[in-house]
């Protein structure tokens, strides 16, 4: 495994911790359609939310902040993919993404709504 899979599995894991510890329930990891992959899939027991998480990593913010990198195409990939899930579900859910951001040191920032679909971004 390269050097860049394993810290990026490992902030996934710290990501996981981080939500668990926030009293989030964690529905699902590497949740994967043809539409692409959602990192996290958790429950938010405050809100009554299901929450679609991306976790991004980065050593150094030469190029950017890691939430940074969440660009238009991967939202569309996760909103896809997320839609998928929904579909899945049998009762209606409020659901929001948010992206949780980890950098040298392990230090994580969690950006809630991180991104909202459009109503054309809604349609399969």
């Amino acid at each position: 495994m390269n050097i860049k899979k394993y810290k990026g599995i490992q902030a996934e894991k710290l990501a996981k911790e981080f939500l668990l510890k926030k009293g989030f329930k964690v529905l699902d990891i590497n949740y994967k359609t043809k539409f692409g992959e959602i990192d996290i899939i958790a429950y938010d027991k405050k809100e009554k939310s299901i929450v679609f998480v991306e976790v991004r990593y980065r050593e150094s913010f030469d190029f950017g902040l890691p939430q940074e990198t969440v660009n238009y195409f991967k939202q569309q990939k996760i909103i896809k993919s997320a839609l998928v899930y929904i579909k899945t579900l049998k009762e209606k859910n409020n659901y929001r993404f948010d992206v949780i951001s980890v950098s040298s040191g392990n230090v994580i920032e969690h950006i809630k709504n991180a991104f909202v679909p459009t109503n054309k971004d809604l349609c399969l």
